[in-house]
């Protein structure tokens, strides 16, 4: 059994002992006799306890399941500068936000694929090599978080290289598979790297898939934990562009469409066409699925409410 909390476990359990703590000092001041608070402090614990027991999600992992599969692998390739963080995507969310959503569609879309993810900012980093596992995937965008200001030293899609080329060369290497790859960002490059360098050499490996370009020509500003981004130069608020140029070159190398993201229908067509040019069969190697037994708790944790609400009734405290 794995459990996937809604928050970190001991969140849980200080919130629920601070109002089990509050409950038993109310017990404790009733004008009852002892076995009746005793019986009324257990209850109340078993019904926080079983609260938290469902709210840490536990789930049974089950292997060898048949699955439709598909010949796919999919590489997505985001840009988790401090940029992404800038607010032009859709009604004032962040860039990154869009990336997020886009990403879950694309998974959902082309589901019994497989999914890899590389991050990069002022380096590249594999958070996920390729699995059919689409929760891990999630965790792993999850765990996406804009950089502080200190540590951001601009941003250029040219560090990302070397670890694309790895992943593409690895999906290349597997018999009858079709390699996607969505490489994500807006384009701007604010390091030391002046020149975008060619990724036309990574296009033999690439059989489909896309640039998706976030941000707008008018831009927006960008936040960190200790407030709005300023430009050093000019003290005011920096105002991070969509570079449309550096996008379409990095297409145009790669062979695969330029597709400016400001909603998930931009990549129905394309989906689509990958879907019709896959090849899905039924597979139950190392598959496995989660099924949410969160359930079983739910039923004596009912039982037990309405057994307090009956007390509570018959001693008239409602």
């Amino acid at each position: 059994m794995i459990t996937k909390p809604i928050l970190p476990p001991v969140v849980l359990a200080i919130i629920l002992a601070l109002l089990f703590a509050g409950v038993l000092v109310s017990i404790i001041r009733r004008k009852n006799s002892l076995i009746k608070k005793l019986l009324s402090a257990f209850r109340n614990f078993m019904i926080f306890a079983l609260i938290f027991v469902i709210l840490l999600r536990p789930m049974n992992r089950r292997f060898d399941m048949d699955l439709e599969l598909k010949n796919i692998d999919v590489l997505f390739v985001v840009d988790t500068t401090i940029s992404m963080w800038a607010t032009d995507y859709g009604n004032g969310r962040t860039r990154i936000r869009g990336v997020s959503d886009n990403a879950a569609y694309i998974m959902q879309e082309l589901s019994g694929s497989n999914f890899g993810l590389i991050r990069f900012d002022n380096r590249s980093q594999i958070l996920a090599p390729f699995t059919q596992d689409m929760d891990n995937v999630d965790d792993a965008f999850a765990t996406l978080r804009e950089p502080d200001r200190y540590y951001a030293r601009g941003s250029s899609p040219n560090v990302v290289y070397d670890d694309l080329e790895k992943m593409l060369i690895s999906s290349s290497e597997k018999e009858d598979r079709m390699t996607v790859l969505f490489f994500i960002t807006d384009g701007e490059i604010t390091s030391d790297d002046e020149t975008l360098r060619s990724f036309a050499e990574l296009s033999q490996y690439v059989d489909g898939g896309a640039v998706l370009g976030y941000g707008t020509k008018d831009g927006a500003t960008m936040q960190d934990a200790n407030g709005t981004i300023r430009d050093p130069d000019t003290g005011s608020n920096a105002i991070s562009r969509i570079d449309e140029d550096n996008l379409r070159k990095i297409a145009e190398d790669l062979d695969i469409d330029y597709i400016h993201m400001m909603d998930d229908k931009n990549v129905t067509y394309l989906l689509e066409t990958i879907k019709s040019g896959s090849v899905s069969y039924v597979g139950s190697e190392d598959a496995y699925i989660y099924d949410d037994t969160y359930f079983w708790y739910v039923i004596p944790l009912v039982a037990l409410l309405l057994w307090e609400m009956v007390v509570i009734l018959r001693e008239g405290r409602l």
